[in-house]
């Protein structure tokens, strides 16, 4: 699956295992998966300290995943920190043209949010910050993971698993979305909440 990239945005501030929960389900299923920064390689520090060195750049992959942290209390790097700063907004924007799907973790949709990429959209976050993303979205939806076809958000810390676990299941089947809950040893919380489709559907149990 060398041709299957993702990309993890990382940066200073970001929450871990907004990162790594995705980051392991995914490498777990076969996904070439890299962490990646928004503008040039170097080191970044999570927002409890660990170190990561990253070799790479946003941009050379077709499926992105923004993680959050450090939005709820406007800390001084983090999500909140990149959404005022600008550019990581402005990059998500650029590469969103190619991109045959974006998705977020926690408050990761907020940044997707004020890039403009969640506009008329279905979406969540991490519920403290559900007032801050409704002016931006069509509806926040209470749900660990909401479907809005090429925009993926998942709600609060853990369900980056299930966002992961998602992910796996509409890329590969829900066969091998098991085989990686089983290896993880992990159970999937809750429900995917698809958008409304052409057929009247208005979700779909994921569990």
């Amino acid at each position: 699956m060398a041709n299957e990239r993702i990309e993890i945005v990382v940066f200073d501030g970001f929450d871990e295992l907004d990162v790594f929960g995705p980051f392991e389900v995914l490498s777990t299923a076969g996904f070439h998966v890299d962490l990646v920064t928004v503008q040039r390689p170097g080191s970044v520090v999570s927002m409890r300290g660990v170190e990561v060195s990253v070799p790479a750049v946003l941009g050379a992959a077709d499926r992105i995943v923004v993680p959050g942290g450090g939005w709820l209390d406007h800390a001084a790097e983090g999500a909140w920190a990149q959404a005022q700063r600008g550019t990581l907004p402005d990059r998500l924007v650029d590469v969103a043209q190619n991109a045959r799907w974006m998705a977020s973790v926690c408050t990761g949709s907020m940044l997707l949010a004020r890039a403009g990429l969640l506009t008329g959209r279905y979406a969540t976050t991490n519920r403290n910050a559900f007032d801050e993303l409704a002016p931006h979205v069509l509806e926040v939806v209470d749900e660990r993971v909401v479907d809005d076809n090429d925009r993926i958000t998942a709600g609060g810390l853990t369900a980056g698993l299930d966002l992961g676990l998602w992910i796996v299941e509409r890329e590969l089947g829900p066969r091998a979305a098991e085989r990686v809950a089983r290896s993880i040893e992990y159970t999937r919380q809750g429900r995917v909440w698809p958008a409304p489709r052409r057929n009247g559907a208005t979700g779909r149990d994921a569990g």
